[in-house]
């Protein structure tokens, strides 16, 4: 089996067979390996401190990302817990056993507790500046592991960090709650990013950082109850991507950012949306009830929908049963769809987008909890105005049912210009990722996938991931 090198054994190696005797690399000067070592992920950059006695403590001066993600080995644990078990109460239970491990006797070799150590270390041997990226993402809860959790968002600052990432994977009471007090004593001049994942922070909150970062770009906040109204009393006029997604008590945005480019909401309600005037705005998301308040003529959104060059839409509910009718959109190249089939007709639907879009060149379709069998010959209709400028289909989650089978036919049938299309057989849902990706739908899909490329023009490319 191959062995599988890091970027930085590879250097090694490469640089051993230049030169056979000598070791060209320990040559360079130290700032010149800090900066070599500054190009590595974080992980490969810490595996360097073994090489010597000189390396151990290099990659430490770095202007680094430090990237502390281990939701793998949760995700590890969840799968091999649910392969054993093959039970979602099981499961359930054993991940509400995980939310409250600091009650189980695994308290004091708990997970969290080893991975706050892993941490704590790495910040205390830090000795560089600045860093560039600051992440955590962890089952963190927020009301033991409090203070911990400051002390790293303080360091961040102290650093003078560019983007600032938290993601702590737990909800209710143990969500960690982030306050204006901790940025009171520091310099938000550097920060372009922030993304807050299960962090309890208000709008306020959020104002007084967003009025302090004269330079931000990105603001990403990810499901926080605590988020009603997100307001600025000041412009953001470098802010270019938002993000809000899953803030259950949201009631509104409203900012002013003139260079907006990019728009994601994902909620289950309406919200009002004001962002001004935004001349470079191309990119919109949306999942929820808020793709209806789009195309109604009070919305402040609707104006701007012919600058759209991008387009996502998630529609899970059965209140997308009738869809709403979009206008043309003359711009639009990229349209993805994150369907619910059993709460709409999919195919009504698609087909009515493809003609609202003349000139679409990618068209990404993700269907959730599809099921079902191909019931028998399917008659697939001859669009009026063929789709001159599609060339590109993805189909996520295909099972080879009569509803995706009739949609992959209709776009070789109807897209003269079609150079690939993409199908991904794993299907979308939660049991599935975490069992095998070999199960038997996926199988099964196969046959479909097969009676497909009989189908397919000659010059059309088919992937299938």
């Amino acid at each position: 089996m191959r062995t599988r090198q890091t970027k930085l054994a590879n250097i090694v190696h490469n640089n051993f067979t230049i030169t056979h005797q000598k070791d060209r690399l320990s040559e360079l000067s130290d700032e010149i390996l800090v900066s070599i070592l500054s190009t590595l992920p974080f992980m490969e950059m810490q595996r360097t401190s073994v090489l010597s006695k000189r390396w151990r403590y290099l990659w430490t001066f770095t202007t680094c990302h430090l990237d502390f993600d281990d939701s793998r080995l949760l995700t590890l644990v969840w799968k091999t817990f649910y392969q054993q078990k093959n039970s979602v109460s099981d499961l359930d239970q054993y991940l509400m056993m995980l939310v409250n491990m600091e009650n189980t006797e695994f308290e004091e070799n708990s997970l969290r507790t080893r991975f706050v150590s892993w941490v704590n270390r790495v910040l205390e041997l830090h000795q560089g500046n600045t860093i560039d990226e600051f992440r955590v993402v962890f089952d963190m809860d927020g009301r033991k592991f409090k203070s911990e959790i400051n002390n790293w968002i303080c360091f961040s600052l102290r650093k003078k960090v560019k983007k600032l990432s938290l993601d702590f994977m737990v909800d209710g009471v143990n969500a960690y709650t982030l306050t204006s007090q901790i940025f009171h004593s520091y310099s938000l001049d550097s920060l372009t990013a922030l993304s807050l994942t299960y962090v309890k922070v208000t709008g306020e909150v959020l104002e007084y950082v967003l009025s302090n970062c004269p330079f931000i770009e990105i603001l990403h906040v990810e499901n926080s109850k605590c988020l009603v109204n997100l307001k600025t009393s000041s412009p953001l006029p470098k802010l270019k991507n938002l993000e809000i997604l899953n803030c259950c008590s949201l009631k509104q945005i409203q900012i002013s950012a003139i260079n907006l480019i990019s728009l994601k909401y994902c909620g289950a309600k309406m919200i009002k949306i004001i962002l001004g005037e935004v001349p470079y705005f191309v990119d919109l998301s949306v999942t929820g009830d808020c793709v209806h308040y789009l195309l109604e003529n009070d919305c402040p959104i609707s104006p701007y929908l012919s600058q759209l060059e991008t387009l996502e839409l998630g529609l899970f509910t059965k209140e997308f049963i009738k869809f709403p009718k979009f206008p043309e959109l003359r711009n639009l190249r990229q349209l993805k769809l994150d369907l619910c089939p059993p709460f709409m007709d999919s195919f009504r639907c698609c087909t009515s987008l493809l003609k609202a879009f003349p000139v679409l060149h990618r068209f990404v379709l993700k269907f959730i909890g599809l099921d079902g069998p191909w019931n028998g010959e399917i008659k697939v209709p001859r669009a009026k105005y063929p789709h001159q400028c599609l060339k590109v289909v993805e189909l996520i989650g295909f099972v080879g049912c009569t509803v995706d089978m009739k949609l992959a036919l209709y776009v070789i049938n109807n897209a003269p210009s079609l150079e690939k299309i993409i199908i991904d057989a794993q299907s979308p849902s939660v049991e599935e990722v975490l069992h095998d990706s070999s199960n038997p739908k996926k199988l099964g899909a196969m046959h479909y996938v097969k009676q497909l490329e009989s189908r397919l023009a000659p010059g059309v490319e088919l992937v299938v991931l």
